[in-house]
């Protein structure tokens, strides 16, 4: 394959592999999955959801929701708290799919309940302890005027939703499951306190939906980033290096021999600057390099990593004999620190085999 500019591929037997396991799992344990399509934001590889039997998603905005919407999925959530100055296009999308939308202020039900009157399924979101966004869990007064907004609207109140991305601060299996126990019964407490509703409860990280395998009392789990994976998951424990399913193709346009670095045509602008402390190597990484191969791409390349990021630049610390077998002209591959942000930043996709992949 001939990389003239930087590339992002994508193995699509991985990726497949690694969205029937999600799928199987969450089979057996009794939940739905209504995976977050953020990550590959792709028509094209949603229909490797639909081949595992998954009829419902999950997007992060209104434009993301239609852009599926066009696709042919007819069921829909929103993971994101409902923007009131998108309110038009919210109503115009419930006409077209089924749609679920995330609250966390009184005054977003107040708003959809007045300018959509379309049934909606509408969750409120709870911060669990990621300190992000959600309803503080011990503020029942809020929730309660939230439900009693909706017990009176067109919409139906389904129950709460909240992102345990507190996980993602984990650095171990262990700490990942003391988050998601801790969080679980936050959400557990809220069912009790609120049963006369029958809420649902909905929950959606990649981290634990990786390791665990039963979810107790949930109706559906929500994570994404399993279809790629990337450098941070591995070091959390949530997979290991061989389940990433995509890598950065970049050109080697120069080298430093004193510094055994290669500058590569690949930067913030395609890699995305997310960064990671990588404590095998006691340094922050932007990145691990691989080599391109006719396959795909080898395992990482040992002592070896990106070592900073400008616009346009990369640059990789490579070890003696790695910086030998690199010439300017070749490619080098890098395993993303966050596969989300490096596939939104380059909004398209080759597989192994050269085809191309649609992006929103």
């Amino acid at each position: 394959m001939n990389i003239k500019r930087p590339t992002l591929l994508i193995n699509e037997a991985v990726a497949r592999k690694n969205i029937a396991r999600m799928a199987n799992k969450a089979k057996s344990s009794g939940v739905e999955l209504v995976p977050h399509f953020k990550t590959p934001q792709s028509i094209q590889i949603g229909q490797w959801y639909k081949d595992e039997g998954i009829i419902s998603i999950t997007v992060s905005s209104v434009s993301m929701a239609k852009y599926f919407q066009q696709g042919g999925w007819e069921n829909i959530t929103i993971a994101f708290p409902l923007n009131i100055q998108e309110i038009d296009d919210v109503s115009e999308l419930a006409n077209k799919t089924n749609l679920t939308l995330l609250v966390n202020e009184p005054g977003q039900v107040e708003v959809l309940k007045s300018n959509v009157s379309t049934v909606t399924d509408v969750v409120i979101e709870v911060d669990c302890g990621s300190k992000r966004s959600g309803v503080d869990p011990g503020d029942h007064e809020v929730i309660q005027r939230m439900i009693d907004l909706l017990e009176n609207s067109p919409h139906q109140f389904k129950g709460f939703y909240s992102h345990f991305g507190h996980t993602y601060n984990a650095r171990s299996k262990e700490e990942i499951l003391g988050v998601f126990k801790a969080s679980l019964e936050i959400l557990h407490a809220l069912k009790e306190r609120f049963s006369d509703y029958g809420p649902q409860l909905s929950i959606g990280d990649t981290p634990s939906a990786s390791i665990l395998d039963k979810f107790e009392s949930v109706k559906s789990i929500h994570a994404g980033n399993f279809v790629f994976y990337d450098l941070m998951q591995v070091q959390i424990g949530a997979c290991d290096e061989q389940d990433i399913a995509v890598v950065l193709a970049c050109p080697v346009v120069s080298k430093n021999h004193k510094r055994n670095e290669v500058v590569v045509y690949g930067g913030g602008v395609h890699l995305s600057k997310e960064s990671m402390f990588d404590r095998e190597l006691n340094t922050t990484i932007y990145g691990k390099p691989v080599r391109i191969t006719a396959t795909g791409w080898s395992e990482y390349i040992p002592g070896s990593y990106v070592k900073s990021l400008s616009q346009e630049h990369g640059i990789i610390h490579l070890n003696d004999e790695a910086y030998e077998s690199f010439n300017v002209g070749d490619t080098i591959g890098i395993l993303p620190v966050h596969s989300c942000m490096t596939a939104d930043s380059m909004r398209e996709y080759i597989d192994l085999k050269g085809d191309k992949f649609d992006h929103l």
